[in-house]
This record gives structure tokens, C-alpha cells and sequence, in this order.
């Protein structure tokens, strides 16, 4: 489309007129085009002063187009007059302008912005609005030039025909200004750097903004001491137009002083004329620099530089400054926010599916850490993402409530205004996380109260759940809580995954910013840890479902006060070493004095080339720290080295002043300088609020001052603290600007006047709360707080000892229900301090004696979950050494046995268990023999006879504290007896189920149930019995409540007793939700066990073994991760299995990783095995070793490994497999060995058959193709050919509609072999083809070569 130009003038003319249509509206009150009322809304005078504003942008604009054209020049007249390509710009555009200055002197005309002109173009409005543009730039230039002949440009009235929007739009298409060449170079001949340049451009720009207006002119006088005044000519300034050039050369050797022609009055003049102050200072900067405070430009670019950053921020340099702007958004970080967009696109395209992201912003106090996240946060949440920012604080002793408090502001927005996106949100999270769950975050997140309260209507009526009141109930409370705490954490961090997965998508990614990390415990560095490293999306082990989660983690922590030993090293090195985490570290130190000079230029409102001298002496106190800097400037105008003149109408500095001051490179020292300009009554009010950290609530001030006087005398003072930007309000919170403005309070203060002020804030708290030991409410965050105020003071070594037994209670008070909550790590530091205020002398006295059992108790529990064996072993061996009866040395007994079980020594754990079972009445034999276990179930089946499912789950519950215990103590051998001494489980079940049904029922009383059940299939091989007492189990676990324990349940019914009556595929899905529900109610080791399970029950069902080594693989990083260290055992040789069969071996070792370093191979784990006594891993081990001989095709070391693996007869799935393998490679060896050795071999296969048909009337589904198989190699062997054909042809059928690709594939080889013995070659040929496939398919590529080879000898033959 066509270009159209306009002279300059003419362009000014035609944007003043825009002004002057504007300036009429707000004077008459008259609306724009779109209804709007300038005298109103805004008020006239401001509408006005924006229409005069408006103007000056236009007009800056075209300034920069003109100065671009000064410094590049004429293209096309400059190609024209040197015949040369247009990149050749610096030799021959100088060269053509000196010529062309020689041919010609410099006229008057040659300053008037009407020898440039203006080029507009439609395509600066965008492709879909060109041709409307086209046709109203086409207009208004057309109306212009009728006006231009026929009346002033200047009258609006003109131009009432033409619409404000068509004269907006046209002047908004300037896309370019041009001049000819003579006259650019006429312009430019004294070169782009010198005074009379920018005296020419000065007066282009007075005419540009002064609407074409020309400056009042004036000249100094020649003697030195003498000023005139007198006004003169253009002419006479610029020199006569008849002027020669020896003339003026002539005037060269003279006083520059006579040389000097000026302007005065510039800046008033354009002031009055509405120009913004900046650029009345560049304009005169440019005239006549040496006028008022002046100061030269050194540079055509300079000039070029100061009108872009008038452009870029006409917020700032539009306006007068007349305080510091600290509203600058972020400077000297634009490569750091693109490596952060980078990140965020990263998460949001996908790359999160396997791997979570974690950015860590690092650097000292003040270097803008939290300002780079919040700048971030604000770009991506108008792209719709979510955000939870969580800073942490050195004076919260709860640090996991601070990250439960954000994510509850995003749930509680999510609740506001009805928004269909975000209810689509909340029924996700009520989708995939269960009831019992989201009733668990509610303690943590009340917003879900709110969110869901039909979910928690619906729990609260649970029987499990209900709070009950009497002290008996509250007794059983507390032991459930000692038996399923070890497990509590793990749950919280699932459901904290749960809620972070919901929460993010792809459409809606959520960044959750971390900020201050050096001062996170424990507890949250877990949770966070978990948050990052562990995939609730990914199902279970390795497979991304279709809602992968979308989220991105930023932390932010001072590195100078990170060292090696801090706690914070050793995660941060984790993350690093993670195979589930991608990790960016991004270095934050102080900006660059460029970037500094850019702050304070856009601080005080002056252009670059002004502050460069204050921006030399600041950078050189503050290093470029943006915190520094903000606090010295701040520090400079307190102490009046930076004073704003309202005569110069800028900031101007004593430079030598600022920098005879000496600072040591503390922050802290520029921090204390600024406070210390503050009220004396200010800064008292501001250290009570640095005793609570980086911010202080309203709340908290009601309850420091009751007194309606008092609390408003000290909000008064905060306020007074707003206005001096030392903190902020933030509804109901002030906060410190930062977190180091609140230390330089805190440590203006004397450690004793701290500690007192602490003492006092929390006794004032605990009064005003009325907050009683004795009190069974819930506590709420004030009374934490009061207590971590208490607390501080005391580590001080400040208190009352007349009140430390109260300040025990609270602290006992404050663990109990933090633990209650899941938090065990702020749980035991209230412990511990409820403890310490115990006098060490005589804390076990009678009157102390319940409260320092009850602290011990639970520091034993809570140093149990906190993984600290050391520690915990110490409030053991006190309170078994102080407790006075049984009862009370139960949970410490309780807490060792775990202790032990956790750390491997299984013997111990049982040694001290069945001590504890003896001192509660129940003892056991020490030999166990076949005849003894089959004698107490036939005892216990006879007692169960008078017991019918309905009678049993109607029975009263177990009120026994003492058999209550004993059923806990034996339930807990399950796991140790399991490894070390499997005979002694039927004892321990049939013992359960006889105390149950004597003095009542209890949850665990249902693993007596199932335990019984298991071994009726195991001892008497009565399958329908089992299953029938194994479903019984899991209806009374129901019946009870116990809905922590039913993922263990299930977990042991699919895998034990379900296998022998359902189908293997199905078991299988149930472990894979099982172990989803394990993690939900934070049963670590079940979730391991059920992902062991089906780890194993997927391999049976003819799995992929690629996927299959995926999953294991994902299911043994989990394991180790939770510390479930003994389920490796079992896992890795599941995992062994599948590299051998797919090929792999050898180019992958689990060893390394699982065992870190510990064990290297698998010989290395049998000798532990064996020497530990841990016979089920060595048995596992051997039987492994076996079964990858049997598919290898290596049926003599199968036959050898065999021996070894052997155990007696009984129903299990390990039997199950061995005997089939064993059977098979009996037969095959038989066929192949002498006569006395056949007998033997058919023998192990006859009995194998005769196993497997019992089998078979179990399971049809899982065991038929099996049985066929083996069937069918017994005829092969007594050379039965048509029977044993029948089998075979029946083992591939039932296996390929029972989907066992692995074992169909097992049969057709078998039959090749059998039909190749015959001599039916092709057949053979076609079956070898067809079991080639199916090996394929499983995924067996370590046994293809056997195929192709048995294929090849075939066609050899042929």
C-alpha cells in the first residue's frame, strides 16, 4: 500500500489540533467519541493536563524518528548522490555532507522543523486494520490540504468533518521522517558532537513541543563582566543568510565567551506551555547548556538515549518527582527472568511429565530474590497461572503452617466469585483425592471446610472420626496414633502431592515460590522434597496418565548463610543428584552500575547522563545491592545530602558529601542509619513487632493490648512506621519491607531486652487467651505463637518459674497437636521444650510425674517419625527407668520394637516383643513344630464354630488396655516373623482371634482374622475356608473403622488368599490401587509391599518386560526412597529377572542405586542374606536364580537350583511357580537321562502334576494353561503322542484366552519341540514362528536367539 508524507510543521499543526479537540471537550464537559465526560470522570483539569501529555508523547516519538534520521541520514539521497550501496555509511555519508556543506552556507529556514517531513503508513496499524487506515490517513490528508488553502490549521472548527479518531489514527501511522540531503547535511556540518549541533537541534525541538512555536532569542555581551538582555533575531543569531564562510571563519580565534549565542527563559517558556519538566531540561540542555543547572550532552546517541527513556517510562519522567520513586519495575535482571520464562514454558509444554523443575534464586540479603519471583509471578499469572508464595521465618517455630497458609489463600480464591474454570478445579480435587484425605487437609487448610463441607458432614458422622470425649476413648486415640504415626508423614506428603497435581494442568500451571529457604525445618524441606521427587501422576511406577501435573517450583535462599553444615546443604545436594528433578541455580549479585545508574535515574526523575556522578558514589557503598541502594538513598535524603529544590524543580546532591561517607559493607549499618532517623516511640513500637518476625498481624497487637487506648497508641506508631517505607500494610498484616529491615530492628536491641520483650509478648498472649493447660479445645495459630514467643525467651534464659509447669502443659499441648497434624518435627521441638522447663532434679516427683511421662511419651514417638534412633533410645531408657508400672512403659516399648524393626535387627525386635507379650500374660512356645500349628487352628476353627460373620461383626469392641496392647505388639511381628521365622505366624494369628473373640474386637484384630484365613491355605490347603475367613477379615476392618489400616488389608488379601479363587489380572489392578491408598493413609511400608506385589503378579500376567523393567525400576527408587529397605530385597530380584529375560543384563545394575553402593551384585546379597539369617531373601534369591535358568533353556542348573530353593509343601505363590518350573524341567530332563534317573525326574514331575490339578480347581483362570502344559510333556515323556498333542494344543488355547503371552509362548515351543520328535517339520517350523512372536510381544529377547536357532537347525535340515 502507498506511503503518504507531511511536512513537519503541517504534522505539528494537525497534533495540536487533536489537543485542542480534546482541551475543548474537557473544558465543556462534552463526552468523546465513546461517551465520556471530561469534566467529570476525570475532573477537567486533569483531562486536560493528560490532552497536553498526550501531545508531548506524540511528539517525542517523532523527535526520535527525527534524531534517527540525523544519525543514519538520508538513505536514498545519499545512494543518489554517491553511487554507492546503502551500508556504506560512515566514510561517504560524511564526505557527501562535507561537500554539500562547502556548495552552500546555513540559512534561517534551515532551523524549522518544516524542512522535514513525516511518511505514514497503514501497516503500522496491523494487517487487519490496514485498508480502513489507508482510507482515514487518505481523508484527513485530503481535509488538510483544503484547510491549509482556506483557513487556519490551527481551528478546530476546521476540522468537524473529520473525526478525533480519524486524526488519532493517522498520526499514530508515522512511521519515518525524512529531510533532503542538502539540507541534512547543511544541518549536520559542524558534526554530530558539537555545541552548535545540538543548539540546532535544541531549537527543532523548542518548535516540536511548542506546538511550532520559535524560542525567544538572545545574545551575551561581548565584555566579560557586562549581560544584554535585548531580544535579537533568528537572523541574528544563525547569521546573516548573505554571510560567507571566511566570515565566520574569521570569528574562530575570538573568546568563546563572544561566541556564545543563547536562549533564555527555555524551560519556563515550555513549562507554561504544559511540557513535562524532562523535557524542557533537554531542549535546554541542547540550546544552551551553561543556562541555569545545565549540562551538556556529550553525544548525538546520548540525546537519542534520554528521549527513549522519556518514551519508555512517561509515568515517571511526564511527572514531576518530588520524593523517591522506588516503583521502577525490575532492573538489571532481564536475563535472569528469561531463563525463568524459559523454565515456565519448559513445565508448561510438558517437560514435567517425568521430571519436576526447581529453580533456586540464591544470593545475599537485599540482592532481589523475592522481587525477581515477584516479577515473574506477576507475568505468568496473566497467562494463567496459579501461585502460592510461602516465605518462611526465623522466628516461626511452625514453619509448615507458613506453607499450609498460602496454598490455603489459592484454595479460598478458588472458592470466590463462582468461576466455572475453578469449580472444575475443586471437583478434580474431590475426585482424585478420597474423603478421609481431603478431612485431613481441612486441619491444615480450612478453606476445604468451607469448599467441601458435604465431604465433611459426611466424615465427621464416621465413627472412627468422631472426637470423643470421655478419657478411656481419648486413651485409645492416643495408641492408634503410636502405632500409625511412623506412616503419618509420608501420608501428609501424598496428599500434598495429591492436592499440587490436582491443582496444576497444562491450561492452569501453578508456580509455588519458596522464599527464604535457610530458614525452613525439617518437616518442610521434606515435604518439599517429596513435593519434587515423587510423581503421583505417573501411575504408580512409570506410565504418565492423561492429567500429568504442571507445576514449577521456585526457592530462594541466602547463600552467604549456607554453608556445609547448615540443613538446608544437604537437601539442596539431593536435589541435585535426583534422576526425578531437573535443577537451575541462578546466581543473584549486585546489578551493574549501568543498571544501578538506571535505577536511580528513574528514583529521582532525571535522565541517565545526570546521575552518572551520584550513581559512581552509591554503587560504590552498596556494591549494586537493590536493597542497599534503596536504603542509602533513603539514608541521603534523611540526612539532607539529597534534597528535592523546588526552585530547580529536580533532586540535586552534595556529591562530596556522599562521598565522604564511609561505609563498611554492611547492610545492616545503612539499615540502622535509616531507622535511626525514626521517632524514638516508632522504634519501640517496631522492635515488639521485630520479636515476631517479618510481619505481625492485628490479631496479634488485640492480643498483646486489650486495652482499646493501648492497641490503638501502637497501631498509631506502625502507621507512623508506613510513612517512613520501613513496613507495610497488607490487610490486616504489617510487614517489614524486608526481612533484613527487621533484623536491624530485632538488633537494636540488647540480647537481655529481646529475650525480655519476648517473655512479655507471650505472657501477655497466653493472658489474653485465657489459655489453660487443662483445655481439650484445639489450639489455634495465636496460641502457637504466644507459646514460640514463651519459648524464644527461654532459650535466652529468660522465664518464670512460677509458671513453667503452665508453659510445660502448653508446650505438651502444642506437640500433641501438632503431631496430631502430622507434623512431627515442630511437634518434637515443642516436646523438647515443654521438657527443658521441667526442673531436671525433680520432674519425675509425684506432683510432675503424669505431665514428664506423658512429654518423654511423646518425644519417644515423635523422635521415632523424625528418623532419630539416637534420641529416641535416650527418652526411652528414661521413661522405662522412671515409669512406675507396665502400663506406662507400653508406648516406649512400642517405640523400641519399631526402632528395631527399622533398622533391620529383626532378632532384637522379636526378642523384646515376645518379653513385652510375656509381662502382658501371653506366652508362646519356643519350638514350633507342624504338629503344634495345626493343633492350635484346629482349636481355633472349633472356637470359630460358634461364631457366625454377622455375631463376630456386631461383637462390642476390645475396652482391655492391656489385651488391647498385646494384639498391637503381636500384630507388629507380621513383618519380622514373615523374614526370619514364617512358622511362628499361625501362632500369633490364632492367638489374635481367640483374645478378640474373648474380650472384644479391635482393627487389628482383623490381621488375626486374615492371618488365620492364610494359614488354612497354607497347612491345610482348605482354599474355600482361607478365602472365606480372608473376606470376613476385611468386613470387620469396616465394621471397626479402620480405614488406615484397609490398604494393608487388601494389600495382604490379593496378594496371599485372593490368588487361589480370582483371576491374576485382576489382583493385580487391585495392588495397583492399593498401593495408590497406602500412600494416601501414609502406610509407607504397605505401599511398598503392594507395589512389590504387583510388581510381581503384573510379570505372571505375561507383562511387557520393557514396561515391566520401567516399573520396577521406578517401584525400587520408591522403595528406597521411603527407606523400605527390606522390600528391596525382594523387588531387586524381581528386577533381576526382567533384565535377563529382555537382554538387559549386564547393561543395567540396580545394585548401585538401590543399595547405594552397600552391595554390588547378586552374590554379594545372598551371603547377607545367609549370613543375617533372613532366609526368606535368600530363599527369594535361589528361587530367582532358578526360574531364569528354566526360561533360558538351561534345564540342568535349573534342575541343580531347584534343590536348592526347596522348601516343604505348602500353598504359596512362590510354590506355585517353583513346582511348574521344576515339574517341566523334570520332564525335559527325563526324556534326555538314563533310565534310574528318568524314574526320579518323572517322579518330581508327577507329583508337580498332581500339585497343579488341585491348583487348577482353585483357579481355572490362572493355573489351567499351566496344568495342560504340564500334562502334556508327561504323555510326550510315556510317548502318549496323540494325548500329549491334546494337551498341548489345549495349554496354548486356554493360555491365549486367559492372556498369558508369556507362558502361550512357553507352549508353543514346547509343542515345536514335541512336533519336530515326530518328524511333523513344518508344523513345528509354524509353532517355533508363532512362539517367536509371543516372545516378542512379552518383551523376551534374551530368548528369541534360543528360537531362531531351533528355526535355523530346522531349515538346515531341509
Amino acid at each position: 500500500m502507498e506511503n503518504h508524507s507531511l511536512s513537519l510543521d503541517n504534522w505539528v499543526a494537525l497534533s495540536a489540533t487533536l489537543e485542542a479537540l480534546h482541551l475543548h471537550k474537557a473544558s465543556s464537559g462534552e463526552g468523546d467519541e465513546n461517551g465520556n465526560r471530561g469534566s467529570s470522570d476525570p475532573p477537567a483539569h486533569g483531562a486536560k493536563v493528560e490532552a497536553k501529555l498526550a501531545y508531548a508523547e506524540r511528539a517525542c516519538k517523532v523527535a526520535l524518528l527525527l534524531l534517527r534520521r540525523l544519525t543514519t541520514g538520508n538513505d536514498r539521497d545519499r545512494t543518489e548522490e554517491n553511487g554507492h550501496h546503502e551500508n556504506n555509511l560512515n566514510g561517504h555519508h560524511e564526505n557527501h555532507l562535507n561537500g554539500v556543506a562547502r556548495r552552500r552556507s546555513l540559512q534561517v529556514d534551515d532551523i524549522s522543523i518544516g524542512k522535514f517531513s513525516v511518511s505514514f503508513s497503514p501497516s503500522n496499524q496491523g494487517e487487519d486494520n490496514m485498508v480502513d487506515t489507508q482510507d482515514t490517513i487518505e481523508r484527513v490528508l485530503g481535509y488538510l490540504n483544503t484547510v491549509r488553502s482556506n483557513g487556519d490549521l490551527n481551528d478546530s472548527s476546521n476540522f468537524s468533518t473529520v473525526g478525533e479518531a480519524d486524526i488519532k489514527c493517522a498520526l499514530d501511522s508515522v512511521i519515518d521522517v525524512a529531510i533532503t540531503a542538502d539540507d541534512l547535511a547543511a544541518f549536520c556540518t559542524a558534526g554530530n558532537h558539537s555545541d552548535d549541533m545540538f543548539h540546532k537541534l535544541g531549537i527543532l525541538f523548542y518548535q516540536l513541543f511548542a506546538r511550532g512555536e520559535s524560542p525567544e532569542l538572545h545574545r551575551r555581551e561581548v565584555g566579560p563582566e557586562e549581560k544584554d538582555t535585548r531580544s535579537v533575531s533568528t537572523t541574528e543569531v544563525m547569521g546573516d543568510p548573505a554571510c560567507s564562510g571566511s566570515q565566520e571563519e574569521e570569528n574562530e580565534g575570538q573568546s568563546p565567551r563572544k561566541q556564545i549565542r543563547h536562549l533564555r527563559g527555555v524551560r519556563e517558556s515550555l513549562s507554561g506551555k504544559g511540557v513535562p519538566v524532562s523535557l524542557c531540561r533537554l531542549v535546554s540542555d541542547l540550546i544552551d547548556p551553561k543556562e541555569e543547572d545545565g549540562s551538556p550532552f556529550d553525544s548525538l546517541d546520548e540525546v537519542v538515549e534520554e528521549v527513549k527513556q522519556i518514551l519508555d517510562r512517561p509515568d515517571i519522567f511526564f511527572h514531576d518527582v518530588n520524593w523517591l520513586d522506588f516503583s521502577s519495575g525490575l532492573i538489571g535482571r532481564s536475563e535472569e527472568m528469561q531463563r525463568l520464562h524459559e523454565e515456565a514454558a519448559s513445565v508448561q509444554m510438558g517437560a514435567g511429565e517425568f521430571e519436576n523443575r526447581l529453580v533456586l534464586l540464591k544470593g545475599s540479603p537485599g540482592a532481589g530474590k523475592s522481587y525477581l519471583a515477584s516479577n515473574i509471578q506477576g507475568e505468568l499469572s496473566e497467562s494463567g497461572w496459579f501461585y502460592v508464595h510461602t516465605k518462611f521465618d526465623r522466628f516461626v517455630r511452625n514453619p509448615l503452617l507458613t506453607i499450609a497458609s498460602s496454598f490455603d489463600e489459592l484454595l479460598a480464591s478458588l472458592g470466590e466469585g463462582g468461576d466455572e474454570e475453578n469449580l472444575d478445579i475443586l471437583e478434580n480435587l474431590e475426585a482424585v483425592m478420597s474423603t478421609s484425605a481431603i478431612a485431613t487437609l481441612s486441619e491444615w487448610l480450612p478453606s476445604l471446610r468451607d469448599l467441601f463441607p458435604h465431604l465433611l458432614r459426611r466424615v465427621i458422622s464416621d465413627e472412627d472420626l468422631v472426637s470423643l470425649a470421655d478419657d478411656s476413648q481419648r486413651r485409645r486415640r492416643n495408641n492408634d496414633m503410636t502405632s500409625s504415626s511412623e506412616s503419618a508423614q509420608s501420608r501428609l506428603h501424598y496428599i500434598f502431592r495429591k492436592l499440587v497435581s490436582a491443582l496444576s494442568s497444562p491450561e492452569r500451571p501453578l508456580l509455588i515460590f519458596l522464599d527464604d529457604l535457610q530458614w525452613a525445618d525439617n518437616s518442610c524441606l521434606d515435604l518439599i522434597s517429596s513435593l519434587l521427587m515423587d510423581f503421583n501422576h505417573i501411575n504408580q511406577f512409570g506410565l504418565a496418565d492423561d492429567t500429568p501435573q504442571c507445576f514449577l517450583v521456585m526457592g530462594s535462599y541466602r547463600d552467604n548463610e549456607v554453608d556445609s553444615t547448615h540443613r538446608l546443604s544437604s537437601y539442596l545436594e539431593t536435589f541435585e543428584r535426583s534422576n526425578t528433578l531437573q535443577v537451575t541455580n541462578i546466581q543473584l549479585d549486585g546489578i551493574a552500575k549501568s543498571d544501578a545508574n538506571l535505577m536511580l535515574s528513574e528514583m529521582l526523575g532525571l535522565p541517565l547522563r545526570l546521575t552518572k556522578s551520584l550513581t559512581d558514589a552509591v554503587q560504590a557503598r552498596t556494591l549494586g545491592n537493590p536493597l542497599y541502594i534503596h536504603a542509602f538513598m533513603q539514608s541521603l535524603v534523611k540526612e539532607k545530602f539529597l534534597i528535592n529544590s523546588v526552585v530547580k524543580k529536580r533532586w540535586i546532591w552534595d556529591i562530596e558529601a556522599i562521598q565522604s561517607i564511609s561505609i563498611q559493607g554492611s547492610i545492616a549499618e545503612v539499615l540502622t542509619r535509616k531507622i535511626s532517623y525514626i521517632p524514638h516511640d516508632t522504634q519501640e513500637a517496631l522492635k515488639v513487632m521485630s520479636t515476631f518476625g517479618s510481619q505481625m498481624s492485628e490479631e496479634y497487637v488485640s492480643h498483646l493490648y486489650p486495652l482499646q487506648e493501648k492497641r490503638q497508641e501502637f497501631c498509631d506508631r506502625l502507621n507512623s512506621a508506613v510513612e517512613e517505607s520501613v513496613i507495610e500494610k497488607i490487610g490486616s498484616k504489617y510487614k517489614f519491607v524486608h526481612d533484613m529491615v527487621q533484623q536491624a530492628v530485632y538488633e537494636l536491641m540488647s540480647p537481655k531486652e529481646r529475650a525480655e520483650c519476648h517473655f512479655q509478648n507471650g505472657v501477655k498472649m497466653i493472658t489474653a487467651l485465657s489459655c489453660c493447660a487443662d483445655s481439650h479445645s484445639d489450639l489455634g495459630l495465636i496460641t502457637f505463637v504466644a507459646i514460640d514467643q514463651i519459648n524464644i525467651a527461654k532459650s535466652f534464659g529468660v522465664t518464670d518459674s512460677s509458671m513453667c509447669t503452665q508453659f510445660a502443659k502448653l508446650n505438651l499441648k502444642a506437640g500433641e497437636s501438632s503431631m496430631e497434624k502430622f507434623n512431627f518435627m515442630s511437634g518434637f521441638s515443642y516436646i523438647e521444650h515443654g521438657i527443658s522447663f521441667l526442673p531436671k532434679e525433680s520432674k519425675w516427683n509425684s506432683s510432675s510425674y503424669d505431665l514428664c511421662r506423658s512429654l518423654h511419651e511423646a518425644a519417644c514417638l515423635a523422635c521415632y517419625v523424625n528418623a532419630l534412633p539416637t534420641k529416641a533410645n535416650e527418652y526411652i531408657s528414661e521413661l522405662l527407668e522412671n515409669a512406675q508400672c507396665l502400663e506406662h512403659k507400653l508406648k516406649a516399648y512400642y517405640v523400641m520394637v519399631k526402632n528395631l524393626t527399622s533398622s533391620g535387627d529383626f532378632k532384637q525386635a522379636l526378642k523384646k516383643t515376645f518379653d513385652v507379650l510375656i509381662e502382658l500374660g501371653e506366652t508362646f512356645p519356643t519350638e514350633i513344630t507342624p504338629e503344634i500349628i495345626q493343633e492350635e487352628l484346629s482349636n481355633t476353627k472349633s472356637l470359630l464354630n460358634n461364631f457366625t460373620k454377622e455375631s463376630i461383626l456386631s461383637s462390642p469392641k476390645l475396652m482391655d488396655e492391656k489385651k488391647l496392647w498385646a494384639i498391637k505388639f503381636m500384630n507388629n511381628l507380621s513383618g519380622p516373623l514373615s523374614i526370619t521365622n514364617y512358622q511362628m505366624g499361625p501362632l500369633i494369628a490364632c492367638r489374635m482371634v481367640q483374645l478378640s473373640s474373648q474380650y472384644g474386637y479391635c482393627s487389628e484384630s482383623a490381621f488375626g482374622f486374615l492371618g488365620y484365613g492364610q494359614a488354612q491355605i497354607s497347612v491345610f490347603e482348605d482354599v474355600d475356608e482361607g478365602y472365606r475367613w480372608g473376606k470376613i477379615a476385611l468386613s470387620l476392618l469396616e465394621s471397626l473403622g479402620g480405614k488406615g489400616y484397609l490398604p494393608k488389608m487388601r494389600c495382604l488379601f490379593n496378594s496371599y488368599v485372593s490368588l487361589w479363587k480370582e483371576p491374576f489380572h485382576a489382583s493385580s489392578n487391585v495392588l495397583l490401587h492399593t498401593h495408590s491408598e497406602a500412600m494416601l493413609v501414609g502406610d509407607v511400608e504397605y505401599a511398598s509391599v503392594s507395589a512389590f506385589f504387583y510388581c510381581r503378579q503384573a510379570l505372571v500376567c505375561g507383562q511387557n518386560l520393557l514396561l515391566a523393567e520401567k516399573e520396577c525400576k521406578a517401584v525400587a527408587s520408591k522403595m528406597v526412597q521411603l527407606k523400605q529397605i527390606q522390600m528391596c530385597y525382594g523387588q531387586v530380584n524381581t528386577y533381576i529377572f526382567i533384565l535377563k529375560m529382555n537382554g538387559n543384563y549386564g547393561k543395567v545394575n540396580p545394585f548401585p542405586e538401590i543399595f547405594d553402593g552397600k552391595i554390588a551384585n547378586e552374590e554379594e546379597l545372598l551371603n547377607l542374606a545367609l549370613s543375617s539369617g533372613k532366609r526368606i531373601n535368600a530363599k527369594g534369591i535361589l528361587s530367582n536364580r532358578f526360574q531364569v535358568a528354566f526360561w533360558l533353556g538351561q534345564f540342568e542348573e535349573a534342575a541343580e537350583l531347584a534343590e536348592k530353593a526347596k522348601s516343604p509343601p505348602k500353598m504359596s505363590f512362590m510354590e506355585v511357580y517353583h513346582v511348574f518350573c521344576e515339574g517341566l524341567t523334570a520332564f525335559q530332563l527325563a526324556r534326555r537321562s538314563s533310565s534310574s534317573s528318568a524314574s526320579k525326574l518323572m517322579t518330581i514331575g508327577e507329583e508337580a502334576v498332581t500339585r497343579f490339578r488341585l491348583y487348577e480347581k482353585c483357579s481355572t483362570w490362572n493355573w489351567e494353561n499351566n496344568l495342560f502344559l504340564l500334562e502334556a510333556e508327561y504323555h510326550q515323556c510315556k510317548q502318549e503322542e496323540d494325548k500329549a498333542a491334546a494337551k498341548y494344543r489345549a495349554s496354548i488355547k486356554s493360555a491365549q484366552e486367559h492372556r498369558f503371552v508369556h507362558e502361550e509362548a512357553l507352549a508353543l515351543e514346547f509343542y515345536g519341540d514335541f512336533l519336530r520328535t515326530i518328524r511333523r517339520v513344518d508344523e513345528s517350523k509354524e509353532k517355533y514362528a508363532n512362539a517367536r512372536l509371543c516372545y516378542e510381544k512379552w518383551g523376551a529377547h534374551a530368548i528369541i536367539p534360543r528360537l531362531e536357532e531351533k528355526i535355523g537347525r530346522i531349515q538346515g535340515t531341509e
